[in-house]
């Protein structure tokens, strides 16, 4: 079982790069609207906390933090597993028929701050699965990280995230060439200040996955308000 620290490590801005190329890898975790007037990609929490694993998920994944990792305050308990679990192994692609998202997957660490790395915000870009989350499948909260929208247009990867419903199943494909299956217990929309650290990172007695962007966008501000978080279980494999 992969055991989190609970030191803090935050997470980026819900905002992302700028509709210049240029400008979008210095202005990570800032929201504006773009030149469409279309709000900036955004996916990941900000305003919030995550706890810093104290040990990696084994995976054949070669991107690393740029920062230490905090050491944990606590021992959090360890949980004896329940239902059932698969071992480590990176995830590669991401299906939810249900939305009509079928995205590969790429690979975040973290950035030089601290903040949870996110997908690149241009059309087209896929999901990120966090990598000092456990793998999907294995026991604990896998962390999937989603633009909501795009530089260019508004259908970012997890456009539809908030029409999920509980008792939905999706895929994710892993580099093992297990399929596994998930279902969904819960959606929840939360304020980017009061996001649910322990909720989304702590540790889990099943094998489970959060699917996380952004929403509630205000033009007043620039800025999305809000972060989708789908909570989901481990129910099989192929």
């Amino acid at each position: 079982m992969l055991t989190l620290g609970l030191a803090s490590v935050a997470l980026s801005g819900c905002a992302g790069p700028a509709a210049n190329g240029a400008e979008a890898s210095a202005s990570v975790g800032i929201s504006r609207p773009g030149a469409s007037g279309t709000p900036t990609p955004s996916s990941a929490p900000s305003s919030s906390s995550a706890p810093a694993p104290a040990s990696k998920p084994t995976s054949t994944a070669t991107t690393g933090p740029t920062s230490p990792t905090p050491a944990a305050t606590q021992a959090p308990q360890k949980l004896k597993p329940s239902g059932p679990v698969l071992p480590a192994s990176r995830p590669t692609r991401l299906e939810i028929p249900e939305i009509g998202v079928a995205t590969d997957l790429m690979t975040l660490g973290r950035q030089a701050d601290g903040t949870v790395a996110v997908p690149p915000g241009e059309a087209g870009s896929p999901a990120g699965w966090y990598e000092y989350s456990p793998s999907p499948g294995q026991q604990g909260p896998s962390v999937i990280l989603g633009h909501v929208n795009t530089t260019t247009i508004p259908e970012g990867v997890f456009y539809r995230l908030n029409e999920m419903k509980p008792g939905q199943r999706f895929t994710v494909t892993r580099s093992d060439g297990r399929v596994a299956l998930f279902q969904v217990d819960r959606l929840q929309t939360v304020r980017k200040d009061a996001f649910p650290t322990l909720e989304v990172y702590g540790n889990t007695a099943r094998a489970e996955i959060r699917l996380i962007t952004c929403g509630n966008y205000q033009a007043a501000s620039g800025r999305f308000e809000d972060n989708t978080i789908v909570y989901a279980h481990l129910v099989g494999s192929r």
